[in-house]
């Protein structure tokens, strides 16, 4: 795997386990995501291989007293549904952080 020496402020990445048997190339475009943003040991992936997504463009939001999904995502112009499948939660809590 790729060694990675040096982070930029604020960027951000996210661990994730492949589920069905695929390609860097396939999963790529299946999920929309630039080939340089994947970080992997091989080309060819497996169910339970692990990868990792250099995520340059999301937006950290630590959750306020009073702040609803609703509210939150008026404040970005986003769904409540995307906020919800994007960090894999139903409910928000004081001090949550998303990922917009």
């Amino acid at each position: 795997m790729q060694s990675i020496d040096v982070l930029e402020k604020y960027l951000t990445y996210e661990v994730v386990k492949i589920k069905e048997k695929t390609t860097v190339q396939d999963y790529s475009r299946k999920e929309n995501i630039p080939l340089v943003n994947i970080i992997c040991e091989s080309q060819d992936l497996d169910v339970g291989d692990i990868i990792i997504l250099k995520n340059i463009d999301k937006h950290l939001h630590i959750v306020l007293p009073l702040e609803t999904l609703s509210s939150i995502a008026k404040k970005y112009n986003v769904s409540e549904e995307d906020i919800k499948s994007f960090n894999h939660i139903e409910k928000v809590f004081i001090g949550q952080h998303l990922y917009i």
